[in-house]
C-alpha cells in the first residue's frame, strides 16, 4: 500500500526543490524507498517513518514532463511533474464589489475579478475561513455569486482557488433584522440527555404542507434526520454519539429556522461507547445516500494488513480509519466508507458511515455492517475486538428490536438465493468471498458472538 497525499498540482521551476508526502503500511516502517528518474535513473529515497507516512524532497535540473516512480518492495506509484524555466504568469483573485454591511436573512451580490484564469475555471467563495459559500465561475476575467446569513457578526469572506493556493479576503458586517417568528418549534425537547440514547424529537410545522420534508440537523453541519410533516407535526428519532451542548436545529428553508441547546452528557468511563465520526473525519456522510431501516447485521474483516496494535493510539487508529476511507472512496469509488463500524484491536469502536444511511458492504446493504480492522484469515481477533463486538451488536439489537440473534431465517443474498441466517451473519454468507476469514467465521468467533449477544435479548 504505497500511496502519494500530496505532490505538486501545478508547473515548478527546474532547480527549485519540491516535496512529495504519501503514506505506506506501518508496517514498512524504517524501509528505505527507491525513487527511478524518467524510468531510467535511480537511486535512494527516504525512509519510512513509524506511522506509516514519507516524505521525497526532489528538484528536476531541466526542463519537461519528469516522471518521478517511487518503489517500495514490489509496489510502486508514480508522480508526473511538469517542470518550466519560468513560471506562467501570476493567477490573481479580487473583490470589486461588496457591501461593508448587509442584514442576517438578506442576500447581496458580491463580484470581482480573476486575473490569468482559464475560462470556465471554478473558484470557491466561502466564509470565516471554513464555511463555503458557493462555487463561481469565471467568465471573461471577472466571477460573481449570491450572499447571505442568518446570524450576525463579522465575518471574512474569501474568494479561493480550488486548491487554495490564490486567495483574497475581505469583511462584511451582518447585523440582526428585524425577527420573524419561525413557523417551525420544537415541542417540550429534552435539556439532556446521554450518550448513545436515542431520543425522540417534536416539534410544530405551521402552514406547511402534508409529507413536506424538514432537516434535522446538529451544529450547522450534521445532519440528523429528515423528518416529513404530518398533520402540522413532526417527529424524528436519533442519537448523539459526542458529548457536550449541541445546536439542534430544524430546518425547512433558509429562511425558517428553529433552534435548541440540548446538554449531551458522557457515559462513565466503564460503559460501552462508540467513537464518534469527527474524531476521524470533519466530512458527514453524504446526505443524498438512501435511508437505511437495519434488517440485520454483517460481520466483516477489513482485509487490510499493517492495522495498529492493540497497544495502538487514538491518534493511529483515526489515521487508520481514514486509510480505509480513502480506499473506499478513492479506490472503490464509493461516495462514504462502506462500514457503519469498525473496531480497532485495541476493542475501541470507530462510527463509519451514519447507520441512518445504506451502506455499501455486503452487496445486499440491508442491514449494519461491522467490520473488525486487519485479516482474519487465519488469525483471530482480539479478545478486546470480541468483547467489544458483543457489546456493539447488543447495542444495536435492542436499538433496532432484533428478539433473537441464533435462530436461522430467510435471509436474501447476493449469491447464493435465499439463505436460513441468523440476524448476525457473516460477509460470506451472502457473497461468494473470503470474508470475514475462515469459513464459518471462526476466526472472527461469529457463533460465540451471536450467542453472548442473544443472552443478552
Amino acid at each position: 500500500m504505497l500511496q502519494v497525499t500530496q505532490a505538486p498540482r501545478g508547473p515548478v521551476l527546474a532547480q527549485q526543490r519540491f516535496s512529495i508526502l504519501g503514506v505506506a503500511s506501518i508496517a514498512d516502517a524504517g524501509k528505505t524507498l527507491l525513487l527511478v528518474v524518467d524510468d531510467q535513473f535511480r537511486t535512494d529515497g527516504p525512509i519510512v517513518k513509524p506511522n506509516g507516512t514519507w516524505q521525497v524532497d526532489f528538484l528536476f535540473q531541466a526542463a519537461g514532463n519528469r516522471r518521478l516512480r517511487i518503489e517500495l518492495g514490489n509496489d510502486n506509484t508514480t508522480v508526473v511533474v511538469q517542470v518550466v524555466t519560468t513560471l506562467p504568469q501570476a493567477q490573481q483573485l479580487r473583490f470589486t464589489q461588496i457591501p461593508t454591511r448587509l442584514l442576517a436573512l438578506q442576500s447581496a451580490t458580491v463580484e470581482g475579478t480573476a486575473s490569468n484564469f482559464a475560462e470556465g475555471t471554478q473558484l470557491i467563495l466561502r466564509s470565516d475561513r471554513r464555511f463555503e459559500l458557493a462555487r463561481p465561475t469565471v467568465l471573461a476575467g471577472k466571477w460573481r455569486s449570491t450572499i447571505g446569513f442568518n446570524q450576525a457578526g463579522r465575518r471574512v469572506i474569501e474568494i479561493l482557488s480550488t486548491d487554495g493556493t490564490i486567495r483574497a479576503e475581505t469583511e462584511i458586517d451582518v447585523v440582526e433584522a428585524k425577527p420573524r417568528p419561525p413557523r417551525l418549534s420544537f415541542t417540550n425537547p429534552p435539556q439532556r440527555v446521554k450518550v448513545e440514547t436515542v431520543v425522540r424529537l417534536t416539534g410544530v410545522a405551521e402552514n406547511y404542507g402534508e409529507d413536506d420534508q424538514l432537516v434535522l440537523r446538529a451544529d450547522q453541519k450534521l445532519e440528523l434526520a429528515r423528518p416529513k410533516v404530518v398533520d402540522g407535526k413532526w417527529q424524528a428519532q436519533t442519537l448523539f454519539r459526542q458529548p457536550g451542548n449541541r445546536l439542534i436545529e430544524i430546518i425547512g428553508s433558509e429562511q425558517d429556522r428553529a433552534q435548541i441547546i440540548i446538554e449531551v452528557q458522557a457515559p462513565p468511563a466503564a460503559t460501552f461507547r462508540v467513537l464518534s465520526r469527527n474524531i476521524w473525519t470533519n466530512n458527514p456522510t453524504p446526505a443524498d445516500l438512501p435511508n437505511l431501516a437495519p434488517k440485520r447485521i454483517t460481520m466483516h474483516h477489513t482485509a487490510l494488513s499493517g492495522q495498529p496494535a492493540i497497544s495502538g493510539t487514538q491518534a493511529q487508529e483515526a489515521a487508520r480509519m481514514r486509510v480505509v476511507y480513502n480506499g473506499h472512496v478513492n479506490g472503490n469509488g464509493w461516495t462514504d466508507i462502506g462500514y457503519h463500524f469498525i473496531i480497532m484491536p485495541s476493542g475501541r469502536v470507530y462510527e463509519g458511515r451514519s447507520e441512518r444511511k445504506r451502506g455499501s458492504h455486503d452487496l445486499v446493504n440491508d442491514g449494519l455492517g461491522i467490520a473488525f480492522d486487519g485479516v482474519y484469515s487465519a488469525n483471530t481477533i482480539s479478545q478486546q475486538q470480541y468483547q467489544a463486538a458483543v457489546a456493539l451488536c447488543t447495542v444495536l439489537c435492542k436499538r433496532y428490536g432484533f428478539k433473537n440473534t441464533v435462530t436461522p431465517v430467510p435471509t436474501p443474498t447476493a449469491d447464493f438465493g435465499t439463505r436460513n441466517l441468523p440476524l448476525i451473519c457473516g460477509h460470506r454468507d451472502r457473497v461468494a468471498t473470503a470474508c470475514p476469514g475462515s469459513e464459518g467465521g471462526r476466526t472472527v468467533r461469529l457463533s460465540e458472538i451471536r450467542t453472548a449477544v442473544n443472552a443478552q435479548l
